[in-house]
């Protein structure tokens, strides 16, 4: 790529003299002082390292090099990547974001990953920057940035090297002989070491009067998982017990070294066990045979020949690591010996999570060949990348935590005081940039716009409390902004989800409902971001481009397909159903061949909960027979919302779509189990906008289900604020309203249920039509003998259906 910036000479002998005397390599003792202003520097970036797969981080993988220099220097537990490699790359070593590069996709403008020429010429990397006041730069493993790493600043690039970790052997012609056959004598992670520490050499030879840059790029640990044989003989018996196993003690260590404040994360997040790989290849797992899975399912339910399959993936991806580690060891030792260490920075951090992916490309699988070698494919699979992130969610891609947080460690012994101690203010990889051209004096070009990037020099000296910022995120369709605590995130396709991180960093209780002003808040500044990067990204470039700019899509249509394929189901069942969203929620409806009549419109149903696996195949009889007298059934996806009011403004949308679409004024509620919360909190707010309300053992006290601890951060108060507040907040308390207004019911509920107990729930509904004195427009059919289950007796009622059916037709 040309560049209007190119390195710009030091112009004075005084100026130089300073530098030299800054940089030198000697006793560390003799400069100390001034050494600190302008250190060498040693960037390393791993490939698909997961959050706690390194020792000093709560792994059991034998990192003994990065857990020292963790020991000697600092770790930072919220230091964020862009959940993907090349949008990484390129935010690093320019303290944008990917996007304002064109280094990510953005909606009408040219861009993307791989060697595509696409930056603005004021986007110039570090070394072009660094090289303005004399460092020398060295580039040395993976680079997925466009151009050249000889075109971008550095004096010397090496092993730009994918897809493999041995080395074929050549024929005559310098090509890979056929069949493949690979050189027992070379290890890709082994011979960037050897590079990097050839490089450190030659500088303390030819240039050791100047600072040195040397960036390091290993592809380990990403696919395929290759590794030399006795890595992974230390790696044999370690996994056997399975990712659970393994998660659990991960989380263990992680909380006795203090990893991430404990009022931060108290325990690690669910496992997601419908989410497999970001995309789907059915013909991969043909090809690796049926040891494979991918979903993370318990590890007691796969079968013998997956658990020695999958335990034997992760030791090959422990391996991975622990050579890589030895690798780093070695080039640390030469900066150790050129006299320079004390002097030197050294940052390390991942390129994004580890990596949930399963495909079969490059040279291909052969099945009979030892995994791990030259001629295997592998992938690590959602099962060991959960446990990689532990205790985050999801993986690489993905803009949860699991896919975007990285360690990051670093080590400066002249500047670092506070030896083994954690830092703990949100960082991003734009902020590297920034953070070098402080501690250095380079500067972005003359021109360049203001990069988002923050410098976290001040962090090195001591934790200190930062102003709150904006991180801002979006890859493959996944959205995220984090402001100060706040975080809304959305995977593709999805609605968005709103955490608070001080308190809930695993993401585990979605507070859209009780915050939407916040959310409304946080949306709107990712908006803004947004439109702020495309005005960015196209200002420099001409109406033709633009033009073929509008043309591009995120992905090809390979990718696309392949991660619709990957994304979790919905599996609700809905005879004659349609999906759709209304106001960013998903929902459903069930329509009639032929609708029957009513004078407040086509009559329909309001069923609840309407969540990814509701209505399910229990309800199908009773739905066919609504579907059958020309009644509708519709939902709306309001999560785990507890019959909260905050989940009103939500049923409001709903009921208004369906009003606009020619449906009843007054439908009929239907509340199954958890949906009796969200169809009494319906008729306690719009009793004048309820025809009935049926239900197969409702919940309608939050303290019996799903009690008060569970529930109150969706109403966004306290647990004991819940409790004390009832006669307010819980619907068992204001039924009154709904008996007052005299709305037929007919619940049905099994007098020997022990997870929603028919005296708290169903009998507290009858005693309210009592008290109003509308006794007679209540039935409660009470199941002798039988609890909270599938028992066909609760979802073939013919009494239930009929009643429904004729107050939704208003008769």
């Amino acid at each position: 790529m040309s560049t209007r910036f190119p390195r710009r000479p030091i112009v004075t002998q005084a100026v130089f003299a300073t530098a030299f005397l800054f940089t030198l390599c000697v006793a560390p003792a003799v400069l100390r002082a001034e050494s600190t202003k302008r250190p060498n520097i040693v960037l390393i970036l791993a490939d698909d390292l997961g959050f706690s797969d390194l020792g000093c981080y709560g792994g059991e993988i034998q990192t003994p090099n990065l857990d020292a220099l963790a020991d000697n220097g600092l770790r930072f537990t919220q230091f964020y990547n862009t959940g993907r490699c090349w949008p990484t790359r390129g935010s690093m070593l320019t303290g944008y974001y990917a996007q304002q590069i064109r280094r990510d996709f953005l909606p009408g403008v040219p861009s993307g990953g791989g060697n595509r020429g696409l930056r603005p010429d004021w986007a110039v990397l570090l070394p072009q920057m660094l090289s303005q006041v004399g460092y020398r730069s060295y580039h040395t493993g993976k680079w997925h940035i466009d151009s050249t790493p000889t075109k971008c600043g550095f004096d010397k690039t090496s092993l730009n090297q994918v897809g493999r970790y041995f080395s074929p052997k050549l024929d005559a012609n310098e090509k890979p002989k056929q069949p493949l056959e690979f050189r027992d004598d070379e290890y890709l992670t082994s011979s960037m070491a050897d590079d990097a520490v050839e490089n450190l050499k030659e500088h303390a030879a030819q240039h050791a009067e100047e600072p040195f840059f040397q960036y390091l790029a290993f592809t380990a640990p990403h696919f395929p998982l290759h590794a030399l044989p006795e890595d992974i003989a230390v790696y044999a018996d370690t996994y056997t017990d399975g990712w659970d196993s393994i998660r659990k003690q991960r989380w263990q260590r992680m909380q006795a070294m203090g990893i991430l404040d404990p009022e931060t994360a108290n325990r690690v997040s669910s496992v997601e066990r419908d989410l497999g790989p970001p995309y789907h290849f059915p013909e991969a797992f043909e090809i690796l045979g049926e040891g494979e899975t991918n979903r993370p399912v318990p590890w007691n339910q796969l079968t013998d020949k997956q658990k020695s399959f999958q335990a034997t993936k992760m030791a090959i991806h422990a391996a991975m690591v622990h050579r890589m580690d030895i690798a780093i060891g070695r080039v640390l030792d030469q900066v150790r010996s050129m006299g320079c260490w004390d002097d030197t920075i050294v940052m390390f951090l991942s390129d994004n999570g580890a990596s949930a992916e399963i495909m079969v490309r490059g040279d291909g699988h052969d099945p009979n060949e030892p995994p791990g070698s030259a001629l295997t494919y592998l992938c690590l699979g959602p099962g060991w990348s959960t446990t990689c992130n532990t205790p985050f969610r999801r993986h690489k891609t993905w803009t949860h935590e699991g896919g975007i947080a990285t360690p990051f460690i670093v080590s400066w012994p002249n500047r670092i005081k506070d030896d083994g101690q954690f830092r703990r203010n949100p960082q991003h990889v734009i902020d590297v940039a920034a953070t070098l051209l402080e501690l250095t004096g380079a500067t972005h070009p003359d021109g360049a716009p203001a990069p988002p990037g923050i410098s976290f020099l001040a962090d090195l000296d001591a934790q200190h409390s930062a102003e709150e910022r904006t991180l801002w995120w979006y890859h493959d369709g996944h959205r995220a902004i984090r402001q100060g605590r706040w975080k809304a995130v959305s995977p593709v396709g999805e609605p968005w989800e709103l955490y608070d991180l001080s308190n809930d960093r695993i993401e585990s209780v979605d507070l859209a409902l009780p915050h939407a002003e916040k959310l409304a808040e946080l949306v709107a500044a990712w908006e803004k971001q947004l439109a702020e990067s495309v005005e960015l990204a196209t200002e420099d470039l001409s109406a033709q481009d633009l033009s073929k700019g509008s043309r591009w899509t995120r992905q090809s249509d390979v990718m696309s397909k392949a991660q619709q394929a990957g994304r979790i189901k919905r599996s609700q069942v809905l005879p004659g159903g349609e999906t759709f969203f209304v106001a960013d929620r998903h929902a459903f409806l069930m329509k009639p061949d032929s609708p029957a009549k009513s004078k407040l419109g086509m009559p329909w149903i309001f069923y609840a909960p309407a969540l990814s696996r509701y209505p399910d195949k229990h309800e199908q009889w009773m739905h066919r027979q609504f579907l059958n007298a020309g009644i509708a059934v519709a939902g709306i996806d309001v999560g785990e919302a507890y019959g909260s009011p905050h989940s009103q403004p939500f049923f409001d949308a709903l009921y208004d779509e369906m009003v606009s679409r020619g449906y009843s004024t007054k439908p009929a509620l239907l509340g199954r189990s958890r949906g009796g919360l969200y169809v009494s909190r319906f008729a306690i707010e719009r009793p004048e906008r309820v025809a009935a309300i049926g239900g197969i053992y409702p919940v309608l006290d939050y303290t019996s289900y799903p009690g008060v601890e569970r529930a109150a951060p969706v109403y966004g108060v306290t647990p004991e604020a819940l409790e004390q507040r009832q006669q307010e907040l819980n619907p068992a308390k204001n039924l009154n309203v709904v008996a007052e207004a005299g709305i037929p019911v007919y619940v049905i509920h099994g007098t020997e249920d022990r997870v929603v107990p028919i005296e708290r729930n169903s009998a507290v509904l009858e005693s309210a039509y009592k008290s109003a004195g509308n006794e007679a427009a209540i039935t409660l059919e009470r199941v002798d003998g039988q609890g909270h289950n599938f028992w066909e007796g609760f979802f073939r009622s013919q009494k239930l259906v009929d009643f429904v059916i004729d107050a939704a037709k208003g008769d």
